[in-house]
């Protein structure tokens, strides 16, 4: 049976596959990362850590990312979803990503109306600090169009970019010419 979240995430790892792994081969060490998906090991990586790339760093090291990519509505979205419950259905509630996660960067990209990617890569451990520090003032929503009823908070893009100026923002495509700020 093929479910919206089936679909959804064949959509995503073809964004991933196509527009996130020529960036990741340019930025990091000798085009070296890793993609984690479809072994045993992987999906614990996933679960427990929320990882979905390593990727080998130009300065030494590897750095782990949490990815979220987010389909085009006809609008421009002004707000990202963090995760505080995968499932919030009774007898089966689960923490979410925001609780457990431990990437060292949240990459949330966003598909613009030509398909490309429009992305910020967030250090994740200061996005939790302050996120916890302040979620009761934002709006709790519930995807009830997902098998696990997944919960989280509505928080604006320009909340964020204030709390953690180290947020990076910047665009993938085809063309692949627009390099992170600062960068």
């Amino acid at each position: 049976m093929r479910t919206d979240f089936h679909r959804d995430n064949e959509w995503q790892k073809g964004k991933r596959d196509r527009y996130l792994a020529p960036f990741y081969c340019k930025y990091s060490m000798a085009g070296r990362f890793v993609f984690v998906d479809k072994s045993k090991c992987s999906t614990l990586i996933q679960k427990r850590l929320a990882v979905d790339t390593l990727v080998q760093s130009k300065k030494g090291g590897s750095v782990c990312i949490e990815e979220k990519i987010v389909r085009w509505k006809g609008k421009a979205l002004e707000k990202f979803f963090l995760e505080t419950e995968s499932n919030t259905n009774p007898g089966h509630e689960k923490t979410g990503w925001m609780e457990y996660g431990e990437a060292d960067y949240l990459l949330y990209c966003f598909e613009q109306h030509d398909g490309d990617l429009d992305c910020y890569l967030i250090p994740f451990l200061a996005l939790k600090a302050w996120f916890w520090a302040n979620e009761g003032g934002y709006y709790r929503h519930t995807m009830p169009s997902t098998i696990n009823n997944t919960a989280g908070r509505l928080v604006p893009i320009k909340d964020v970019r204030d709390a953690i100026p180290s947020t990076l923002r910047f665009r993938v495509g085809a063309a692949l010419d627009t390099p992170p700020e600062g960068d």
